[in-house]
């Protein structure tokens, strides 16, 4: 199965944000590609342009705050990409963020945060040396 450039920048995105603490756990299509690259399968899935995530905290965050989170984050990744709200959350309805390129500001991906939704189970998945957490199934023993 190949990885993109752009999904290589994602799972690198992914990675900092969990080495740093930030309490998100991934989900959607970047985890399932995770996920059947560990079980071996090897054909090519459709490209994908974001990264789904949850984030669950004790307290619940303003935009800013997920924002100034995840550009530190990006950081101390060495990654050159700033982060841009475009969508708030609220009911039923996710935060969205640009992440940029910071020296051209052209959106190279996006980013849909659930806002302390209820919490499924994670295990931590590793693509191309780069590890992060993201949903799992009720079987796995992850």
């Amino acid at each position: 199965m190949n990885i993109s450039a752009e999904e290589k920048l994602m799972y690198e995105v992914m990675k900092a944000i969990y080495a740093s603490g930030i309490p998100v756990s991934f989900k959607g299509s970047m985890v399932l590609k995770a996920y059947l690259l560990e079980s071996g399968y090897s054909e090519d899935t459709r490209h994908t342009v974001d990264i789904d995530a949850n984030w669950n905290s004790d307290t619940t965050p303003t935009m800013e705050q997920i924002a100034e989170a995840f550009q530190k984050a990006i950081d101390r990744g060495d990654i050159n990409l700033t982060v841009i709200p475009y969508r708030k959350y609220g009911d039923n309805r996710s935060a969205g963020f640009e992440l940029r390129d910071s020296s051209s500001e052209e959106v190279i991906f996006t980013m849909d945060v659930d806002v302390n939704r209820p919490m499924a189970l994670t295990k931590i998945y590793e693509v191309s040396g780069l590890r992060f957490p993201g949903c799992c199934s009720l079987s796995n023993d992850g």
